[in-house]
């Protein structure tokens, strides 16, 4: 019985860490990408013509819809939709939680369908993970602006590991790495507005 405790202490600190052992191989994945030069793209915005962000997660019940509230409470204009979701579904519980616990409130979310987002043309849609944008690309008809909300906060993480199902730890280290990047494109977009 001794020999699994490291096992599980690994385990706990993934979890807590990285959401999963998935997660911890797609983050470290990703940032080797990003090392390498890929995702170099998706830095290169141009401030001055982004009028609203659009935050993008798979089922908008997590990230894209807390980091929607928190750009929202920065006074910019935002909003958040899911690319594999139900129309008008609450936000998952454990979000709703670990928001509260950061003084935001995702109660009254619903969620949204890209499909049913109207999008425009000085829109930036802010995806969580890679292959967001990828689907994005390949399903819109009309070309936009994008970038990865992971690539605009120290450490950098192009792929933010979906907290859904995730311990309440995880959840609390997600939505403040969410919270800082927001923060951060935040100060972008209000630089190029002097």
């Amino acid at each position: 019985m001794l020999h699994n405790k490291p096992f599980g202490r690994l385990k706990r600190w993934l979890a807590d860490n990285y959401g999963s052992k998935r997660g911890f191989v797609r983050t470290w994945w990703h940032r080797s990408r990003f090392m390498l030069g890929g995702y170099r793209k998706y830095r290169q915005v141009d401030w001055n013509s982004v009028e609203r962000l659009v935050f993008v997660c798979k089922g908008n019940i997590c990230r894209s819809a807390y980091a929607e509230a928190i750009a929202c409470s920065l006074g910019l204009d935002a909003v958040s939709c899911g690319l594999r979701t139900i129309v008008a579904a609450p936000a998952n519980e454990g979000a709703v939680r670990a928001a509260r616990a950061r003084g935001v409130d995702l109660k009254e979310h619903k969620t949204t369908p890209i499909m049913y987002m109207a999008l425009k043309k000085t829109d930036l849609l802010v995806a969580m993970e890679p292959w967001h944008i990828e689907l994005m690309q390949k399903h819109l008809v009309r070309e936009h602006y994008y970038t990865l909300l992971g690539l605009w906060h120290w450490p950098v993480h192009p792929h933010i590991q979906d907290p859904y199902g995730s311990s309440p730890e995880y959840f609390e280290r997600c939505f403040k790495y969410i919270e800082k990047s927001v923060n951060a494109i935040s100060k972008k977009i209000k630089q190029s507005a002097r």
